[in-house]
């Protein structure tokens, strides 16, 4: 029941909602999303690892930033039908899909991040 009561927590608010389904895909170091999301970089973090600390997300330093992503492989079987549901539920949303957008756009333009 932890697990399960931690997971809904973690996504209670929009902007985690739109991280993971950000992230369901592909991978973004912090500063492609602080671009996405036009957020601090400690109010972001902040959020990744709520995310990350319920088992929704991992991370991976590379130099000095964090790399996060879904590894569906590594999830718990309530995690997965968590994204699973929220993916489902907000497969036509145009503010998922304007993220996406953004999240496309950063990556083309910086090329290679920070």
């Amino acid at each position: 029941m932890r697990e399960v009561l931690t997971s809904i927590k973690a996504v209670s608010e929009e902007i985690r909602i739109r991280l993971l389904l950000l992230l369901l895909n592909r991978e973004a170091c912090v500063c492609e999303l602080m671009s996405v999301f036009g957020m601090a970089q400690s109010k972001l973090s902040h959020h990744l690892i709520t995310l990350r600390d319920a088992g929704l997300l991992q991370d991976e330093k590379r130099g000095k930033w964090n790399y996060y992503r879904v590894n569906t492989n590594a999830l718990s079987a309530a995690n997965k039908e968590l994204l699973t549901s929220l993916s489902r539920w907000f497969i036509d949303d145009e503010t998922a899909g304007r993220d996406k957008v953004a999240l496309e756009k950063v990556k083309e333009r910086m090329q290679i991040c920070c």
